[in-house]
């Protein structure tokens, strides 16, 4: 395969690296999506891609796509193994979510469920470190948290999301989700439901998720700041607590001072969230990590995702508009079309490209620089 490899500078340079990437990882969501018609794309297609983000996040940031070993296997075979090896647990998971929490249906609640468990697992493993199975084998560890992630993103479902109405479906007001006679009504009485309307618990519970990236972006400053506060437990608790008190004020701002209705403000803060992922994984931290000091990069890195989000917002919701129609994007669904190419099929694409692909078929990546000397 060493004929297929490009050796221009660009391709081991930022930004043309990163731009190589978002090209072939969008482009390829947008193939994707523009394959199904709305129902299909919002039906068991958003269970199983979802699902197949909680494994991404084990192989690659738990993992470190150590597991399954691809030792001496090249690019692009150690591409294809890791990622057939995701999309088999991902099916996997989809089929146990679908089958044993939805009666074998792809219901709103089991997308959301889906959505909660990417969440969850992102907090075991970016803030805990995958605590408390750190010390075991290298998959054990891994299984053990997915394990987890499930049980907890379950419990959560249960206890904080109702379902008993789709309460912003403005301009006709709140309407009943599983309505008798309603193509829903079989599922009323699995769906959970617990102590907060759906629409304001999933807004809430992702903008907690979006600090958790933007401390990522930072480094974990200030938190590693103290030795002591950087240990597991103590560094998830701590994280994950902060994560909460900010993301509640984040979104008190939003749907309370500001009146944005939660499943709209939950859509900019996906769209912040894309930027954000961009420049994490596809940019490598550039621009940010060009700059002396570390937290003003990860600062300048958190500015431009607010502007590649606003960009994302409007250029891929007026093609989602364009493919379905603009007839099928009506409310709730242009929300839900416009968050799965962002972060159901992109997010994805840029976790796999980078990590089990390692941008092929261009060259490996190289270290990344030293950061500039301040003095």
């Amino acid at each position: 395969m060493d004929e297929m490899t490009p050796t221009a500078r660009w391709t081991i340079t930022q930004p043309w690296r990163g731009i190589f990437g978002v090209i072939i990882t969008l482009g390829s969501a947008m193939i994707i999506t523009s394959i199904f018609d709305l129902q299909t794309y919002l039906g068991t297609f958003t269970t199983f891609i979802m699902s197949n983000v909680p494994i991404l996040a084990i192989i690659g940031a738990g993992w470190h796509a150590q597991y399954p070993s691809t030792e001496g296997l090249p690019q692009p075979w150690k591409g294809f193994l890791l990622t057939a090896f995701s999309v088999l647990v991902g099916l996997l998971a989809c089929f146990l979510l679908v089958d044993f929490l939805a009666d074998g249906a792809a219901t709103p609640f089991i997308h959301v469920q889906a959505i909660n468990t990417v969440i969850t697992t992102f907090f075991l493993v970016i803030a805990f470190g995958m605590w408390p199975f750190q010390k075991l084998s290298l998959p054990g560890k891994g299984f053990w948290t997915l394990i987890l992630a499930y049980v907890l993103a379950w419990i959560i479902t249960r206890l904080f999301f109702n379902f008993s109405m789709l309460s912003f479906a403005a301009p006709t007001g709140p309407v009943p989700f599983y309505a008798k006679g309603g193509p829903l009504a079989a599922f009323a009485g699995i769906a959970p439901t617990g102590a907060f309307a759906w629409e304001c618990a999933l807004a809430f519970y992702f903008s907690v998720l979006l600090f958790l990236f933007c401390f990522l972006a930072l480094g974990f400053w200030p938190f590693n700041k103290s030795a002591s506060v950087m240990k597991q437990p103590t560094m998830g608790i701590v994280v994950t607590i902060v994560c909460i008190v900010l993301g509640a004020i984040l979104y008190l701002i939003g749907t309370g001072a500001l009146n944005i209705e939660p499943l709209k403000f939950l859509l900019y803060l996906v769209s912040f969230l894309f930027g954000l992922l961009m420049f994490i994984f596809m940019f490598q931290m550039w621009p940010g990590r060009t700059l002396k000091n570390p937290v003003g990069g990860g600062i300048l890195n958190i500015i431009l995702s607010i502007i590649v989000g606003i960009i994302a917002y409007n250029a891929l919701g007026a093609w989602c508009i364009s493919h379905f129609g603009a007839d099928a994007m009506k409310y709730p669904f242009d929300i839900f079309a416009t968050a799965n190419l962002m972060l159901g099929l992109t997010f994805p694409a840029w976790a796999a490209y980078s990590a089990f692909w390692d941008f092929w078929p261009l060259p490996p990546t190289p270290p990344p620089p030293a950061p500039p000397s301040e003095g």
